[in-house]
């Protein structure tokens, strides 16, 4: 069998300092801490967690700094150095920033290397561009999202996304866009052109698949768990 460096990423979305706790069948939904949320993913068998922190400021990173058993990939609209050098204080493994100011983009990817990802929506207008212009300054790794508000990843859309995994040489991350285990079966098809992650969101915790269907529908295909558990 093949590996390929390809993880799914459950997604902890934050707000008001609480986070949706994985679904369990026949019960209501629960909310905890950060630290609470990732542990719970960690359990399950999740080695990295895509957190999107809503909240202002730094008001949750000490409770993602405590959290273990899995990476943690921290997207909080972070788009200049002062808000990056915040966002540390959460010790992720990864942050996304936006390239809102694409010279500072340039500038922290040249300071900061593996630990960043850049956001990217793949409709934007002149994305194929400042791939170019990002893969010069050193991006190792995007976090591509489609705002379409249907079939993402379907069709024309995973059509982009294929161009895009196929001009870089950076590895690419599938941001949403998962409503059945048949859409996992479809970017899978991605993993050998450089998909390297799959974020994963409502299915998880709507009861449309569990976790581990999610990892079992991959499962002839590679390892899920390449990337690893953080170690000691």
């Amino acid at each position: 069998m093949t590996l390929y460096p390809l993880a799914l990423l459950p997604q902890v979305t934050i707000t008001d300092g609480l986070a949706q706790l994985p679904f369990v069948p026949g019960t209501e939904a629960e909310y905890g801490t950060p630290e609470k949320a990732i542990a719970a993913w960690a359990e399950q068998g999740a080695s990295w967690v895509h957190v999107v922190d809503n909240d202002p400021g730094e008001t949750n990173y000490t409770s993602i700094a405590r959290a273990t058993g899995a990476h943690v990939q921290l997207a909080s609209g972070i788009a200049d150095e002062s808000a990056l050098r915040t966002a540390m204080a959460a010790k992720p493994s990864r942050i996304v920033i936006e390239p809102t100011d694409l010279q500072w983009t340039q500038n922290a990817l040249g300071a900061h290397g593996d630990l960043l990802a850049v956001g990217l929506d793949i409709r934007r207008p002149d994305v194929f561009d400042i791939r170019a212009t990002l893969d010069e300054a050193g991006c190792r790794r995007y976090l591509i999202t489609d705002v379409a508000t249907h079939h993402h990843w379907r069709h024309e859309d995973r059509h982009l996304l294929k161009e895009f995994c196929d001009q870089t040489h950076a590895k690419v991350v599938a941001n949403g866009g998962i409503k059945h285990l048949d859409d996992l079966h479809e970017l899978h098809e991605l993993v050998p052109d450089g998909l390297d992650g799959i974020i994963l969101n409502e299915p998880l915790y709507d009861g449309s698949f569990m976790y581990a269907e999610a990892v079992a529908a991959g499962a002839d295909r590679f390892d899920m768990f390449f990337w690893g558990p953080p170690q000691p």
